[in-house]
């Protein structure tokens, strides 16, 4: 018997001791979690760069004399998904918010033309200048607010916004969707990418074959003419087959998305263990060992911080929440300006200028992020539940958060297994 409490209390002294010196590594001077985050990061983008009267946000701040006064389509995309998260967290706060913004961007539609959408700046008769990737983060932002709002305007301007980008599919090159629709010259990753998981969502809520079945071509056709033989995804491939092999985190991010969905939708494995492989790939690819930041600029990584998240959901595998998490700690120490709020532009550890300007997409992009992760536990919640669960002598516990902090923590060691040691 006395042997036993012994050994149990070596245990414990060994857990504790590996506890104090991990909790000392994952120390912090602020402590926040991630809804704290979010709605700081939100709320920043509320003051520096929006504009109550139009319902419109600028596109930096300062604002540059020389740039038009409103952002492009593509930055209006990622504020919108933002404002998703932000208003599905906050409904009181944010949905009047989102609302506004939603009638804001009716100024953009192009009801007038052939082919009606949205136009990169603001439509007008003369000038039809569209992108159909620009259309497509709209549709995911629609569906998206759709689904928490079930207000029927979300799910119509998803509908007819989708049909607009189909309307850049035709049988070249076998099939596919343009990226542009004023040149047509080449099928993207980034156009056919986020159809095929738009056409998802409004499966899922719509239930129509139709979605379905353009979501499976546009999908076998992404990966049969731009996926490597790593499961990353290249950027484009022009008319005369010539592929532009440039790999960005969103292109990779959207068909992982897209094969979860089919998996959902199909109960097919192969899809699943697909998503698994692609997830896989671009942790190596573009995870920073050291730093534990994804190797992109902001305005990409949040997308594929979602599909890592959604991995995560679909298996359980903790690595790919902790993945994210790393990459968000990142932010939060070295992207965040302390002084006057917001995110550099530049996604890497530098010092910054006190005029360099900010701009509407990448502060979107890391609000996003940070309503992504408001269901999660951040590093300081992981490490307050490891000291609760040691104070409780619960070091089986209390080590598994320690790990979870430790490989979720920008520059921390991660990977290592963690075990009590004399």
């Amino acid at each position: 018997m006395i042997k036993q409490r012994t050994h149990v209390l070596w245990r414990r002294a060994c857990g504790l001791s590996l506890l104090s010196m991990g909790l000392a590594a994952l120390a912090m001077p602020v402590r926040a979690n991630y809804r704290t985050k979010a709605e700081a990061a939100t709320d920043y983008i509320q003051r520096a760069f929006y504009d109550e009267k139009a319902g419109l946000y600028r596109p930096s701040a300062p604002l540059d004399p020389k740039a038009l006064p409103y952002d492009f389509m593509w930055a209006n995309g990622v504020q919108f998904s933002a404002l998703v998260g932000a208003a599905r967290a906050n409904p009181t706060k944010y949905r009047p918010v989102l609302q506004a913004f939603t009638r804001g961007l009716e100024k953009y539609w192009d009801a007038g033309n052939a082919n009606p959408g949205f136009d990169a700046y603001f439509s007008s008769p003369t000038d039809d200048d569209k992108y159909y990737d620009d259309n497509q983060w709209l549709v995911l932002g629609f569906t998206e607010a759709y689904r928490f709002t079930r207000d029927p305007k979300y799910l119509d301007w998803a509908r007819r916004t989708h049909n607009f980008v189909l309307t850049g599919y035709d049988e070249k090159l076998g099939g596919g969707i343009y990226w542009y629709q004023k040149t047509r010259d080449s099928k993207n990753t980034c156009s056919n990418a986020p159809a095929a998981a738009s056409a998802l969502e409004l499966y899922n809520i719509e239930r129509k074959p139709a979605d379905l079945d353009m979501a499976k071509r546009l999908y076998s056709w992404t990966c049969t003419n731009l996926q490597d033989k790593d499961g990353l995804f290249w950027d484009n491939i022009k008319l005369d087959g010539t592929i532009e092999r440039t790999k960005w985190t969103y292109n990779t991010a959207l068909m992982i998305r897209s094969a979860l969905g089919l998996w959902r939708a199909t109960k097919d494995a192969k899809y699943l263990q697909e998503a698994r492989r692609m997830a896989d790939a671009s942790i190596v690819y573009w995870a920073n060992p050291q730093t534990g930041a994804f190797r992109d600029s902001a305005k990409f990584n949040h997308l594929l911080s979602e599909a890592l998240i959604l991995v995560f959901e679909a298996t359980k595998d903790i690595k790919y929440l902790n993945a994210v998490r790393r990459d968000a700690d990142f932010a939060y120490r070295h992207v965040r300006d302390v002084q006057n709020g917001g995110y550099w532009n530049d996604w890497v550890e530098k010092n910054h200028a006190p005029d360099e300007r900010k701009t509407l997409i990448e502060n979107s992009s890391v609000a996003r992020l940070f309503w992504l992760l408001v269901p999660y536990a951040d590093v300081e919640e992981l490490r307050a539940q490891a000291e609760a669960a040691a104070r409780k002598g619960d070091t089986k516990t209390a080590l598994n958060l320690l790990r979870q902090a430790l490989d979720s923590t920008a520059g921390a060691p991660a990977g290592k297994e963690i075990k009590p040691t004399a």
